[in-house]
């Protein structure tokens, strides 16, 4: 059975770059261009793993983390936050992993992707 990524964002390059890299790695995808978004298909669909951009309109990535967080079917599910910039990254305040988003995807992104990917249990 493949693993599934959740992709909440909100900026068409973040999730086009996601959606290729995990293709390749076999990687189920769901997508959504926001957090409300992300919740409404994570109702019916559970992912493994979220990835949210920070900044996002309607419900940004931090709001969604938060959520989660609090939510008994959703609290055990890895977030990791995307950012444009170093100031977004000091909002999380070290409680989820950030990475600063860049097309191609960064290399610490994908360690930390591979990462959480392998330690999923089934």
């Amino acid at each position: 059975m493949n693993k599934t990524a959740m992709i909440a964002a909100s900026r068409v390059d973040e999730r086009r770059a996601l959606t290729s890299w995990m293709a390749l790695h076999e990687i189920d995808i769901l997508s959504a261009a926001n957090g409300i978004e992300a919740i409404e298909q994570m109702a019916v669909a559970p992912p493994d793993l979220v990835l949210a951009q920070l900044s996002m309109n309607d419900m940004s990535g931090l709001r969604l983390a938060h959520y989660m967080r609090s939510h008994p079917g959703f609290s055990q599910v890895p977030v990791i936050l995307l950012c444009q910039n170093t100031r977004e990254m000091e909002l999380a305040n070290g409680k989820w992993p950030t990475f600063l988003f860049e097309a191609p995807v960064n290399t610490a992104l994908i360690s930390e992707l591979q990462r959480e990917l392998r330690e999923l249990v089934y």
